[in-house]
């Protein structure tokens, strides 16, 4: 099994649709075969939550909390924790 299959292929196989995925870690995508049809693309459960988990931390401004603290200055954590 290919990442893209026909849905007719991922009707057939689509319990081994379902493992590749979450062994594999890649998304498989089902593409139509008539013109002007939307497919689908099925992913693991794992990977469906780390998207949610990113999204969720996007929301609360993570991502932007993160690229400020880039700009700190680094800390020698060994040498605070000896002045600790």
């Amino acid at each position: 099994m290919d990442n893209v299959v026909t849905p007719t292929q991922g009707r057939k196989e689509f319990f081994k649709l379902i493992k590749k995925v979450n062994v594999d870690k890649a998304p498989v995508v089902i593409k139509p075969t008539k013109d002007g049809e939307k497919g689908a693309v099925v992913i693991g459960e794992d990977d469906w939550n780390a998207i949610q988990e990113t999204l969720f931390l996007v929301n609360q401004g993570v991502d932007k909390q993160i690229k400020e603290r880039e700009k700190d200055n680094e800390e020698d954590f060994d040498k605070a924790w000896d002045e600790i």
